[in-house]
């Protein structure tokens, strides 16, 4: 019984817990858990990775923000945001901590953990006095302690003007339920990395540590990995993938699991279910795409070398065709433009090439007509550009301007979830042949990655070419003539 404990065992056991956080975990667990710590590796790991973060802090030395992508019921929130804090106080009572969760109850549930942990009686037996908290300053979603530490908490989109952090914890920035959602996503990702980066009390030494499951491509671990030059990038999903980070960890992995106590394999049996493949590969697989692909898998893609395409089609008339999905913008935050060009050779649709590009409108009318010329166009191709965006206008620009055979495009008349469901059977037949390029594991990767891929310019220009080859029966893709 701790009761029982002798006070050369206390001070023991507090020294330790002291010097390791993850002896404080353990120690510590009972103060804020109800149920028995089921330990693990991974547990120590991320114990160990944060030690070592407070430990480079603690020298005055810079380091990179800090990401933790872990399965969901791995006790991530418990080791992270709500007994780290716990630590670090016992390490230097004068920190700062700021923390937020995607909504205010979690956050504040979080804080109460943390202050249950700092005010049991435990606590009080290992580090009598350490820890006053100020009465005026003794809330549940913001407390003080009288050597001028603080832990302030908000939410994603929350109030965090005037407050400074030492340390930044970032606790699922974004809703599962809502990561579908583009306007969400923005929400959390500019908070996640705009606002919150803002409140660093030392912006070379203060540290940011989001912690999350992948939820999209475009999701705030996303959107860090794309903008930041550098982060610390912890990654452990369910199952050991090639997205395990650092590599060093994968041989913790048990018959192919990271924890066969929390997450065996039929745990994560029931989860797949419950999930969906897409959930499942985020949440547990911390990839938005499930392996292989999603509704475009990888796997049902050919590819043959262009020595293969000559010999396959030799004697026979071959006339590329040209697709085009455009946009005027200079801005990679906004949707690029992507041309296609392919030829088919029933039953077989073979891709040339395929690229996409941020071009202002005057560059946009040139790389079209350099693109068709690079890869074959001849008096019997066509230029098919669809009729949104900016669309119309290069449609009225090239036809009045070069010799090129262009073609406006039938309008989409479903949503791009329908458009891709019906052309998904043409692809896993595989009647669609990747001619060897560099181009391949771009497009590959957003026609995997769809729908959760940033961009989804390659789909639509692949739905074109398919649809205009390959149509059900009674419906025919009408292409409109534009007059010149």
């Amino acid at each position: 019984m701790e009761e029982s404990q002798s006070s050369f065992d206390i001070a023991v056991n507090a020294a330790l817990c002291r010097e390791s956080f993850y002896e404080f975990f353990r120690d510590f667990w009972d103060t804020i858990e109800a149920v028995e710590l089921v330990p693990n590796w991974h547990i120590k790991f991320i114990c160990d990775e944060l030690q070592r973060v407070y430990e480079t802090w603690a020298k005055g030395l810079p380091q990179d923000d800090v990401i933790i992508n872990v399965p969901p019921g791995s006790s991530k929130s418990t080791i992270v945001t709500q007994l780290f804090p716990a630590w670090l106080w016992v390490k230097d009572p004068s920190i700062r901590l700021i923390s937020s969760s995607y909504a205010a109850d979690l956050s504040i549930a979080h804080a109460v953990k943390t202050r249950d942990c700092l005010k049991s009686d435990k606590f009080q037996r290992y580090y009598p006095g350490l820890i006053e908290f100020k009465k005026d300053s003794d809330g549940k979603s913001a407390f003080k302690n009288t050597k001028k530490g603080e832990r302030f908490t908000t939410s994603t989109g929350g109030r965090v003007t005037g407050m400074h952090g030492d340390f930044i914890i970032n606790d699922d920035p974004i809703n599962p339920e809502e990561a579908e959602s583009s306007n969400a996503r923005k929400t959390a990702n500019r908070f996640s990395g705009t606002t919150l980066s803002t409140r660093k009390t030392n912006k070379k030494r203060t540290v940011t540590i989001m912690v999350m499951q992948r939820l999209h491509e475009s999701d705030p671990t996303g959107d860090w990995l794309k903008k930041k030059k550098s982060v610390n990038h912890i990654c452990l999903p369910g199952e050991l993938s090639e997205h395990v980070k650092p590599e060093r960890v994968r041989r913790y992995y048990v018959n192919g699991l990271m924890d066969v106590n929390r997450l065996d394999r039929a745990a994560l049996d029931k989860l797949k279910e419950d999930l969906g493949s897409y959930g499942y590969a985020g949440q547990i697989g911390q990839t938005p795409t499930p392996d292989g692909g999603g509704k475009l898998k990888k796997a049902w893609f050919g590819k043959i070398t262009w020595e293969e395409f000559q010999k396959r089609t030799l004697g026979k008339p071959v006339v590329w065709q040209f697709d085009a999905d455009t946009a005027y913008t200079q801005d990679q935050k906004n949707d690029p433009s992507a041309f296609m060009a392919s030829c088919y050779m029933e039953p077989i649709l073979y891709i040339r090439d395929v690229q996409e590009a941020w071009l202002e409108f005057p560059e946009l009318v040139k790389e079209l007509p350099a693109f068709a010329m690079r890869n074959g166009y001849s008096n019997q191709s066509k230029l098919h550009i669809e009729p949104k965006a900016s669309g119309k206008s290069t449609v009225q620009t090239l036809k009045r301007e070069t010799s090129l055979n262009i073609v406006e495009a039938p309008a989409p008349d479903s949503d791009k979830d329908s458009r891709v469901n019906a052309i998904s059977p043409f692809v896993e037949a595989g009647r669609v042949v990747l001619i060897d390029g560099s181009w391949n594991d771009n497009f590959l990767g957003q026609c995997a990655a769809f729908p959760l891929a940033a961009h989804d310019d390659m789909v639509d220009d692949l739905v074109q070419a398919i649809n205009r080859v390959h149509q059900p029966a009674g419906k025919k893709f009408k292409a409109k003539t534009v007059k010149r």
